[in-house]
């Protein structure tokens, strides 16, 4: 379990807080999406997980581990893996698997060990080959594949990512958002930082930050009613919530608090068949995560 104890932090003394008396609590195995306006305190709260800050007030403890205890940090860093923005300012190595082998080598595990560990966290990534490239020549979406094996080898029990999707492509979209919900099936806690509602529409939770305090924290449908009437915030909700909203205007009965695809697929299909009084044919889709969750324009 994760728990923020009434936590404020700020970077130095006469600066404002960035996080203010922040108080929740992660279950074990929860997957749950960060989101808020520019600076609201997202990044400064994930970097709390594994110690790289340390609050200026209040207490963090991950499972079990105060992070102001330095004694601990060793093993924090092991069970709270982190995938940041930018998946060059964690390359290391002159190969993936160099890469990839790092956080091991550091442990002094032993070679043939490692060697094992590597190979099994690129082929659960889907990069079972790519052990002897070079980083650079991967693509941004393999280069965050990458990212996630060097955390996975680690063996840990939370992964926590700062917009894992920024700059990729709709395929390396794709691959990254299907791994992280793979590893939360298989009961990994998830910390996922997102300004797309749509991509964490399978979250168990979202949680909404401004000026370093919770301002919403429910379901993904609950925070899509959320942002529809924040426009204040700055943030947008998914696209397919607006789409079903013209919808409604147009004279659809429609709920409007939709994020996914899927949903509105349902959605639509079952008042199409409402309207004509039958079974409508279903209506064909795309395989799921195939699309942004965004209307055409």
């Amino acid at each position: 379990m994760i728990a923020f104890k009434d936590v404020s932090y700020r970077y130095g003394e006469k600066r404002p807080p960035v996080l203010e008396r922040l108080s929740l609590t992660i279950p074990d195995g929860q997957y749950v999406a960060l989101m808020g306006p520019n600076g609201c305190g997202k990044t400064t709260l994930i970097k709390h997980l594994n110690a790289l800050l340390l609050p200026s007030r209040g207490e963090v403890v991950v499972d079990g581990m105060d992070t102001r205890d330095p004694a601990g940090h060793r093993e924090l860093r092991r069970r709270v893996g982190m995938v940041f923005q930018n998946p060059d300012s964690q390359v290391v190595g002159m190969s993936v698997a160099e890469d990839v082998a790092f956080g091991l080598e550091n442990l002094a595990v032993p070679p043939g060990e490692i060697a094992a560990r590597v190979q099994a966290a690129l082929a659960r990534v889907g990069l079972a080959e790519s052990g002897p490239r070079a980083p650079f020549t991967l693509s941004g979406g393999e280069k965050r594949l990458v990212s996630l094996a060097g955390i996975l080898v680690m063996n840990p029990r939370w992964l926590v990512l700062d917009e894992p999707t920024a700059y990729l492509d709709a395929r390396g979209r794709r691959r990254v958002l299907e791994m992280i919900a793979a590893l939360h099936r298989e009961g990994m806690g998830i910390v996922h930082v997102t300004h797309d509602l749509a991509e964490v529409a399978g979250a168990d939770r979202v949680i909404v930050l401004d000026r370093g305090a919770v301002i919403m924290d429910g379901t993904p449908t609950e925070a899509c009613a959320f942002l529809m009437n924040r426009e204040d915030l700055g943030m947008e909700a998914p696209g397919m919530a607006a789409l079903m909203a013209k919808l409604r205007a147009s004279g659809w009965n429609l709920p409007v608090n939709i994020v996914s695809v899927e949903a509105a697929h349902r959605e639509i299909h079952a008042c199409l068949s409402r309207r004509t009084g039958s079974g409508t044919a279903p209506i064909t889709l795309p395989p799921a995560g195939m699309g942004h969750g965004r209307p055409a324009s």
